[in-house]
């Protein structure tokens, strides 16, 4: 252990430039993470000055990586350290208590700052933290093992530079190639896999590290290296699978699901020129908590059996009549069903099931408001409205999360699904994000002022006030997802209306 101590502190003193970089990168960040930079634009997409920072922390823990882990460089035999009583197991100890002091406990410090910014206890996070701690030292095994088979900082980058662009061009291949069936993505392959994969090369990856230190065959190794560097965009291509959206798929028989259904209200609805309105009621659960998409509708004429119309995902508006029940609005667009007298309908929709989680208060001057179960949100309201923002701790959103904005008078304001980029993405060593927080902009809301009369000597002036009720925020989470099938028979489309 003394000889660990021996090496750590000079790979201290003389890789001082490398820590001093990383120790500043990681203050700005930190500090960027833990204030409300101003955007005037209202723009609350991708940062390009916080992507630029991840990419520089990036590149400061390689370069400080690879100039720890040359001191002692491990190929050829006219290094000084060969001359001295080194063991293996100190020297890489002491590489890897370089890491541990100057890389990953200043990340460590980063996260509890911009945790406690953002309205999170790190206390009530310490094991999320240690978890986020295992994707550091996983992510961070790729550029160790590089630099333990490589001589130099020029073959360390130009190594790293190889593998990332063979992985780009395996994602942008393989990536478009999901099979979807029915808005339901279909992996073809055990779930677990996404998870477990990144683990496993990380793992091959440090053992291929030991067996240099312990053995320095770089030839062999490094065959070895270029094998793992082969299957490791396969393995990337398997874990970005998981960024499709998914849902969990009730069983038909579930006895709490059973009685959910759609069935039309009345009639098959009034047809003006090319738009259809279809009068339908959900039941079985609280409709607050269930929403629908429309996959497929396909007309059929009754004589024949055969198809006249069918379109995928057409993409309907939903709106509400005055007696309550939902209406479901189609665009008969195609030529051909302007010839046709009757057909029957048939619309295949896919339910999804919430459940309400938690709620919260959000008023602009009280900054961030805790939503349990959820993550923290906050109100930025402007002249003309505003804009909803919440954010996750440690990990991204999960897919199937919708939230509701509505005043203290239930009056409803916005309800909007949980944005897909990047939804599903599980924590992993190949998916490390730089930032423990993750942020998200919801949907432009407007609130409806008051409006009152005053009366003066000029005359009659209305003053708009703003609302008096508080927003309050509530978190649904998705619970199940089934297909449903709506049939209408004998739909004419010949007159003003259909029957």
């Amino acid at each position: 252990m003394r000889q660990a101590i021996h090496i750590f502190r000079k790979d201290a003193r003389h890789c001082w430039p490398y820590i001093a970089g990383v120790t500043a990168i990681t203050a700005v960040h930190a500090w960027q993470g833990s204030v409300e930079l101003p955007d005037l634009r209202g723009n609350f997409g991708p940062d390009m000055s916080g992507v630029l920072l991840a990419l520089l922390m990036v590149l400061a823990w390689w370069f400080a990586i690879g100039a720890a882990v040359h001191g002692e460089s491990l190929i050829g035999d006219r290094q000084f350290w060969t001359t001295r009583p080194y063991s293996w197991k100190s020297l890489l100890a002491a590489k890897l208590l370089f890491v541990a002091a100057f890389l990953a406990l200043p990340l460590l410090l980063s996260d509890c700052i911009i945790l406690l910014a953002s309205a999170y206890n790190p206390l009530e996070l310490i094991p999320g933290l240690l978890w986020r701690q295992c994707w550091f030292a996983g992510f961070l095994v790729l550029p160790f093992a590089l630099a333990a088979l490589t001589r130099a900082t020029r073959e360390l980058a130009l190594a790293g530079l190889v593998f990332y662009v063979v992985a780009i061009i395996s994602i942008t291949a393989v990536s478009s190639h999901f099979n979807r069936n029915e808005g339901v993505v279909i992996l073809g392959r055990p779930g677990w896999i996404s998870d477990i994969a990144p683990w496993l090369l990380a793992a091959a990856a440090f053992s291929l590290a030991v067996w240099q230190y312990a053995r320095r065959r770089t030839i062999p190794i490094r065959v070895c290296a270029i094998a793992l560097g082969g299957l490791a965009p396969l393995v990337i291509v398997v874990s970005l699978s998981s960024v499709a959206p998914t849902y969990p798929v009730a069983r038909e028989d579930d006895p709490r699901y059973r009685n959910v259904t759609v069935q039309l209200a009345a009639d098959a609805g009034d047809r003006r020129a090319q738009l259809m309105s279809i009068p339908v009621r959900f039941s079985g659960w609280p409709r607050g908590l269930m929403s629908y998409e429309l996959m497929r509708v396909t007309a059929t004429a009754p004589e024949t059996g055969s198809q006249v119309w069918t379109r995928e995902r057409p993409n309907p508006s939903m709106s509400t009549a005055s007696d309550g029940r939902d209406l479901i609005w189609l665009s008969i667009d195609d030529p051909k069903m302007l010839t046709v007298q009757k057909v029957d309908l048939s619309l295949f929709l896919y339910l999804r099931l919430y459940e309400r989680q938690g709620t919260a208060e959000v008023r602009p001057e009280r900054g961030w408001a805790r939503v349990p179960g959820f993550g923290a949100v906050r109100l930025v309201e402007g002249a003309q409205g505003g804009h909803v923002v919440w954010r996750t701790a440690l990990k991204p959103g999960e897919m199937g999360w919708v939230y509701g904005l509505g005043d203290a008078k239930s009056e409803l304001v916005a309800d909007a699904y949980w944005p897909e980029a990047g939804g599903s993405l599980s924590p992993s060593p190949a998916w490390f994000a730089i930032s423990p927080v993750h942020s998200y902009a919801g949907t432009y809301v407007v609130r409806r002022p008051r409006v009152t009369v005053v009366k003066s000597d000029e005359g009659i002036a209305a003053v708009r006030q703003p609302s008096p009720y508080p927003l309050v925020f509530t978190a649904k989470r998705l619970v199940a997802a089934f297909p449903r099938q709506l049939k209408i028979p004998g739909v004419r489309l010949t007159g003003d209306e259909t029957k």
